[in-house]
């Protein structure tokens, strides 16, 4: 049952063109870049609005969103690692879609990020690397 599944996925992730593997991590660039590079260059006002949405810690989770938004606009544009950070963006989407409410760019990055999962996730990952260890 669970085979089925897994192949019926496959082979939806292998009719999609990569164009548009490309063009949603582009997407997801577009729309997560912007407000990572504002968390780092406007610190203070970041933490302003974080504590003013009622955010604990603001300072340390300005630090910690602009971080893992810079870091997945860098792996998305070089287009290595982009599991993590599809990974990454999900949870950060999700507070802020529970803090500041949802819009469409929170919604497009949560989305785009699922999205982005489940065209690059290879569900046999896990046992290749168990067959190719020695022994």
């Amino acid at each position: 049952m669970e085979s089925a599944s897994v192949d019926r996925i496959e082979s939806v992730r292998q009719s999609v063109p990569e164009w548009v593997h490309t063009g949603l991590r582009l997407v997801l660039v577009a729309l997560v870049a912007k407000p990572a590079l504002s968390k780092v260059v406007t610190y203070g006002s970041s933490v302003s609005f974080f504590d003013a949405i009622g955010m604990p810690a603001p300072a340390l989770m300005v630090v910690v969103a602009g971080f893992i938004e810079v870091a997945a606009v860098v792996l998305l544009l070089v287009g290595i690692g982009e599991r993590v950070a599809a990974v990454s963006l999900v949870p950060v989407m999700l507070v802020a879609i529970l803090y500041v409410g949802p819009d469409w760019k929170n919604l497009g990055v949560l989305f785009g990020a699922m999205g982005l999962l489940v065209l690059v996730t290879d569900f046999d990952a896990i046992w290749h690397s168990v067959d190719r260890r020695p022994g």
